[in-house]
């Protein structure tokens, strides 16, 4: 393997991001990487369009290009738009032949990532897989691709996302049209996950836990989710009450990522949405079952992840073929438990202790 540029040497990099919102949030540790070794570069942040906005803005990045690999004609238009910019390093973060092709393609001098799905030759440097490499968070799956430079300045790795304030204050707004009053507290839900039905916990605990908490705390519960959730997002509006609010469908990513800025505390699956409020502070309860909660766990230290031992989980399956046993397990009173704890231990994502 021929040596890597010198980071004094190196002007423009190009990230190929994920494509799934959690994990394109799990990348910014590596993006905040980036940006430490190679502090003069202009940073491009490539991906669809169901992840760049995470990006718009960010710190870590100067651009962010919405690409369409998917198609010949949209490879060759991203491939088309990185050969005039001639990127000297480029990462191909997600595993996939069009991610490494796209650096290939775009005339990128030194390419990064691993050797996997027979893509060795489109890379500079493919970085062998090891069997340890699958058994680590997500995050330091990323940010080995970096070893090449040496070790991260970050022992334990943080999320980061972005929010303007005035992004913050329309969602504020947006909620008092909703029903919010003055003073009272936020709380959301999110009661689905796009991968499948084995991530979900139950709908009628989601609602129980969540009253409970509304109850104590004077609160309103936003429902979170996309447009095809939304009859899931209804079922616990229809076990917890008045004070629930069906938002499913209707937050763009940004305005979701607003929302969490106002939240005193997030209920979740293991999603992308738990991902996100961790990497904008917000205290997070995220229940596990069929998922692997090493690999894949909310980095914030104002997270709590309730789970309880199986002997099939995690089995990362879409939809459990027997008797969801991974979730009917998570009883509602140790949901509770881990909130109210997290409540008594944290202040909301403003500052002010409520």
């Amino acid at each position: 393997m021929k040596p890597v540029p010198d980071p004094a040497d190196v002007r423009t990099v190009a990230v190929r991001l994920t494509n799934w919102v959690g994990d394109a949030v799990m990348n910014t540790p590596f993006l905040g990487e980036v940006r430490r070794l190679f502090p003069q570069a202009r940073i491009i942040a490539l991906g669809r369009r169901s992840v760049t906005p995470l990006f718009d803005p960010h710190p870590f990045v100067d651009e962010v290009w919405t690409i369409d690999d998917r198609t010949v004609g949209g490879r060759w238009d991203a491939a088309r738009r990185l050969r005039r910019c001639a990127p000297d390093l480029g990462f191909a973060l997600p595993n996939s032949m069009n991610a490494a092709l796209l650096l290939r393609l775009g005339g990128v001098r030194t390419r990064v990532g691993y050797a996997r799905d027979g893509r060795g030759l489109l890379l500079t440097h493919a970085i062998a897989l090891r069997p340890q490499d699958l058994a680590v968070h997500e995050v330091r799956y990323y940010l080995r691709l970096l070893s090449l430079w040496g070790a991260p300045a970050a022992e334990t790795p943080r999320l980061h996302l972005h929010v303007t304030e005035d992004e913050v204050a329309k969602m504020r707004e947006w909620l008092a049209g909703k029903g919010l009053r003055g003073g009272q507290t936020v709380f959301g839900v999110n009661p689905a996950a796009f991968y499948g039905t084995a991530k979900r916990w139950l709908p009628e605990r989601f609602a129980e836990v969540a009253r409970r908490l509304a109850e104590e705390h004077d609160g309103q519960v936003f429902v979170t989710g996309i447009e095809r959730e939304r009859a899931v997002a209804q079922e616990v509006c229809d076990a917890g009450g008045n004070a629930f609010v069906n938002t499913a469908g209707e937050m763009s990513l940004r305005e979701l990522m607003a929302f969490m800025r106002c939240c005193r505390l997030y209920l979740t699956n293991d999603s992308g949405a738990m991902h996100l409020a961790a990497a904008l502070g917000t205290p997070l309860v995220a229940v596990f079952g069929s998922t692997d909660w090493v690999t894949t766990a909310p980095l914030s230290p104002s997270a709590r992840i309730v789970r309880e031992e199986t002997e099939c989980a995690p089995c990362l399956l879409r939809d459990c073929p027997i008797d969801h046993r991974c979730m009917t397990r998570v009883t509602s009173e140790s949901v509770l438990a881990q909130a109210r704890a997290l409540m008594d231990e944290t202040t909301d994502v403003a500052g002010r202790t409520l």
